[in-house]
């Protein structure tokens, strides 16, 4: 019975552990309690085992070149994030960010081939509705992290703004944290960005295609009715023809 409840959550359960070190990685880096920092240990913790779950019971088993790629990748981002676990209180080491900062990076190349991975017209609406999620989840966090955001409405401005590289200079991220933040947001805003215009290219293209496939049937059809009354001609000139032989 778990086996098949995780085989059915199975496509879930990557993008969903990706997504909860977002918030496990800014309550560490800026935790102002000890209560902030467990919290982002928690998430972290979670996280590490979702991630399990997907690698060891739910991932698909196929050995193509670019999946055993991509595993290799999986199992790197394990590793990372149950060593994020670790209790560490900044000020951070330049070797520990260096570490932390490179798994992030990572997991921002993996929610970005996952997000291009769904390219489809199909998957217009659901991409839609997380790009919005997203840009709510990123305006909070703004508002969490920058001190010249007062509102979450200036978060979610902000977070449109650096997440489509638009860049009016309204408000601009100002500490380390909410820079790191900014960084994460450009990345994830151009792979949703761009899944969302290839989506709305399927779908154009789709009912082109459906256009074309429509007049290629209305030609055969044509061209069937075209040989069916060529064939009654063939066969009335034939049966004209033996008549003809008869008589003589």
């Amino acid at each position: 019975m778990i086996s098949s409840n995780i085989g059915k959550a199975g496509p879930w359960l990557q993008p969903v552990a990706l997504l909860l070190t977002i918030p496990g990685f800014y309550l560490m880096l800026d935790a102002q309690t000890p209560a902030q920092r467990w919290a982002g240990q928690a998430l972290y913790g979670m996280a590490a085992l979702l991630l399990s779950l997907y690698l060891f019971k739910a991932a698909p088993r196929r050995h193509v070149r670019h999946a055993v790629h991509w595993r290799r990748i999986d199992l790197f981002l394990l590793a990372g994030i149950a060593g994020s676990i670790w209790p560490s209180a900044p000020p951070w080491t330049d070797a520990e960010w260096f570490l932390r900062l490179l798994v992030c990076a990572a997991i921002s190349l993996r929610m970005v081939s996952l997000a291009v991975g769904h390219v489809g017209a199909r998957s217009l609406a659901p991409t839609c509705g997380v790009s919005l999620a997203m840009l709510v989840i990123a305006g909070a966090g703004f508002y969490w992290l920058e001190p010249q955001v007062h509102s979450f409405a200036d978060g979610v401005w902000l977070a449109f703004t650096t997440g489509a590289t638009v860049g009016y200079g309204d408000i601009v991220p100002s500490t380390p944290a909410s820079k790191v933040f900014a960084v994460f947001i450009v990345l994830l805003g151009y792979a949703l960005l761009s899944v969302v215009t290839a989506s709305i290219a399927a779908l154009l293209i789709g009912e082109d295609e459906r256009l074309i496939r429509r007049e290629l049937h209305t030609d055969m059809r044509l061209l069937q009715q075209q040989i069916a009354e060529l064939r009654k001609e063939i066969a009335a000139q034939r049966g004209a023809a033996a008549d003809m032989r008869r008589d003589s």
